[in-house]
C-alpha cells in the first residue's frame, strides 16, 4: 500500500486527538507544536501513522509515536527521517525520547539512539508534563540522538 507522509497542520488537530486517544496516548499540549507533526496517512486520508517533535530550548522531545499494525519498518524508517529534519529546520541540537515498552528500546537503537540516565536531561525537559509522567512508570527509558 502507498503511504503520504506530510506536516500537520491545526485544521489536523481533532483527527490527530481522535487517533491518539484511540490509541491511549495523551493528545495534552499538541496545539503548542502540531507544525512539528509528521503525520503518515492512507490513499483515503487515514491517519495511519503520527510522530510529533516537541522544541525545548535546543533540545527536542518526540512525542505520540503511534503506528497502526500495517505500517512496515521501512515506512517508519522516513517517518523518523522527516521527524529528525523538523527538528534540524527547527536547529535542535539532539532529541530525547521516553518510553515505557523497554522491547521499543531496540527499536529506537536502529535509528541511533542510545539510553541515557534521568541525570542527562536538559533541565527545560523535565519540566514538561509528558516527561514526569512517564518517568513515573515503572521500567520507562530514556533515549537520546544527536543531531
Amino acid at each position: 500500500m502507498t503511504w503520504k507522509i506530510r506536516s500537520a497542520y491545526q485544521k489536523d488537530v481533532p483527527k490527530l486527538e481522535a487517533f491518539l486517544t484511540k490509541a491511549g496516548v495523551s493528545a495534552d499540549g499538541l496545539n503548542d507544536f502540531i507544525e512539528n507533526f509528521s503525520l503518515m496517512e492512507n490513499q483515503d486520508g487515514e491517519l495511519k501513522a503520527c510522530l510529533g517533535v516537541e522544541p525545548v530550548d535546543k533540545a527536542g522531545l518526540l512525542r505520540s509515536f503511534v503506528v497502526s499494525p500495517q505500517i512496515g519498518q521501512p515506512d517508519l524508517m522516513l517517518l523518523f527521517k522527516r521527524a529528525f529534519l523538523t527538528a534540524k529546520n527547527q536547529e535542535l541540537d539532539e532529541l530525547y525520547l521516553v518510553t515505557n515498552k523497554m522491547s521499543a528500546v531496540s527499536f529506537f537503537s536502529g535509528f541511533g539512539f542510545e539510553m541515557v540516565n534521568q541525570s542527562e536531561l536538559p533541565q527545560a525537559l523535565l519540566e514538561k508534563s509528558h516527561i514526569k509522567q512517564v518517568l513515573t512508570v515503572d521500567n520507562s527509558a530514556i533515549m537520546k540522538i544527536i543531531l
